[in-house]
């Protein structure tokens, strides 16, 4: 796995911000992908509850989050830990897709995580 600077797509600064619910995290303009470089995302789970977490990074070419579709799809976590997502070529991203977020739900209502998906391009 290459070295990749990778852009926070939640605030975890404190257990304060910790997710009870699911919810779509804000848009961030990142630039689209070059052709010949790839997107990689991470998701790091700082602290977890009883159930199960399924995080995604979603990509549009509309600041307003129109046609926002899954670029990411982590596997459902339901303890600490991280995970590098399958890396998404120019071949199945699109170039013009540049504004990105991250998308979460829970499988019980109520419990408590606080993670950090990120993505960036090599």
């Amino acid at each position: 796995m290459p070295i990749v600077r990778v852009a926070a797509l939640t605030d975890a600064r404190a257990f304060a911000n910790a997710k009870t619910s699911c919810g779509v995290g804000t848009i961030y303009d990142l630039g689209g992908i070059s052709p010949g470089q790839t997107m990689y995302g991470s998701l790091h789970i700082l602290s977890s509850s009883t159930g199960e977490l399924l995080v995604r990074i979603q990509g549009s070419s509309s600041s307003a989050g129109g046609g926002m579709a899954d670029v990411v799809t982590f596997t459902s976590q339901s303890c600490r830990g991280g995970e590098w997502g399958t890396p998404v070529t120019t071949g199945t991203l699109t170039t013009e897709r540049q504004f990105f977020r991250a998308i979460w739900e829970m499988t019980t209502c109520g419990d408590t995580y606080q993670f950090v998906p990120g993505m960036g391009f090599k």
